[in-house]
């Protein structure tokens, strides 16, 4: 999301999204800047092959990201 004045607000992109919201999730974003990027890693509830997670918040991976030259989106 984006704002000129903190007040007004615009959705520029969904990150990580799943349809199925019941076993899948994404929690506590941390994230920075790295030069024209922003890398970030998540909480994230998903398919391993193994049966899964437990719900969406109980996770098991922390995934990492990154979004490049991110005030070109």
């Amino acid at each position: 999301m984006s704002s000129k004045d903190l007040v007004e607000w615009e959705v520029n992109l969904i990150l990580l999204h799943h349809e199925e919201m019941k076993y899948h999730g994404f929690q506590y974003i941390d994230w920075q800047f790295e030069g024209n990027d922003i890398v970030y890693v998540s909480r994230t509830a998903y398919d391993d092959g193994l049966g899964g997670a437990h719900n969406n918040h109980d996770a098991n991976f922390l995934t990492f990201h990154r979004i490049k030259k991110f005030r070109k989106k």
